[in-house]
């Protein structure tokens, strides 16, 4: 591969043997480096190869302004959360979390805490994202002798969630606070505590955030007869978990002018059945 334009020492863009344009990261990767010169590959950390015309803007604007080290920093950071999620994340993560971690680090320097409303809440719904967004927040306060708080750990935490589904930071927002409010309807209705540690409890989790993201994103699960006459069974069957559901139909229909189809209805009701059967075995 040979280097079409260079960002900086440490990021080229470069043309593959496919004539493909990709960028290319890595330290030194471009010292002392010309138009036309072969890359170094045993200097290639990373490669993206998607929208690279996009990428190379936007990764040419913010190197004018933020030091190299904090990409390094965010390099190191997504290479720990991929091990601890053992998912992949998008190349778009790189540009969103550097410039996110730089302005944390000079807010923190300046004496500037932001306080984050979604902190328990992030906790709550998405605990290995803000356990790698804890360990993000230890190692930048040791390389940049700073002193993030774990507002930030939940910051960095939803930047990974929206780094796995592919959303934008205003739809993770959304959907954690909407999945925080179903789950209120939820134990106010039974008057419970959940036990978060239970599979029940993290089942009914992993449902609600896949349901509320498909809202979010307005796309419903497709419904059939079968459904129909199903949720007509449970309705009888689990009558108060049937009910609770339709505290939550009404609630995001008044909210957020949401529709639930017939087969949303179904898997809830049989989620908010399993937790509440939880909690009764054990009264």
């Amino acid at each position: 591969m040979k280097i079409a334009k260079i960002l900086n020492n440490n990021i080229t863009i470069a043309v593959d043997d496919h004539g493909n344009d990709i960028i290319v990261m890595g330290c030194g990767v471009a010292y002392q480096k010309k138009h036309g010169d072969e890359v170094d590959e045993s200097k290639i950390e990373r490669i993206f190869t998607k929208s690279v015309s996009e990428l190379g803007k936007k990764f040419e604007a913010l190197l004018k302004e933020i030091p190299h080290e904090y990409l390094e920093a965010a390099d190191h950071i997504i290479n720990n959360a991929k091990l601890r999620l053992g998912k992949e994340l998008t190349n778009n993560l790189y540009l969103s979390l550097t410039d996110h971690i730089y302005f944390a680090a000079q807010r923190n320097r300046e004496g500037l805490e932001f306080r984050n409303r979604l902190l328990l809440e992030t906790k709550m719904l998405y605990k290995d994202e803000f356990k790698a967004g804890m360990e993000a927040i230890e190692y930048l306060n040791e390389r940049f002798f700073i002193s993030l708080p774990e507002d930030e750990a939940a910051f960095l935490a939803l930047h990974f969630v929206n780094a796995s589904y592919g959303m934008h930071m205003n739809e993770t927002l959304e959907i954690t606070k909407i999945v925080q409010q179903i789950r209120t309807i939820i134990r106010n209705y039974y008057r419970i505590e959940f036990n978060e540690e239970s599979l029940e409890y993290y089942r009914l989790m992993t449902h609600l955030k896949f349901f509320v993201q498909r809202m979010v994103t307005d796309k419903k699960q497709p419904s059939d007869n079968e459904d129909l006459q199903l949720l007509k069974m449970l309705s009888e069957r689990y009558k108060s978990s049937y009910i609770c559901m339709q505290r939550i139909m009404k609630f995001l229909e008044k909210e957020y002018n949401y529709l639930i189809t017939p087969s949303e209805q179904l898997y809830l009701t049989i989620h908010i059945g399993r937790i509440s059967n939880e909690f009764q075995s054990k009264e």
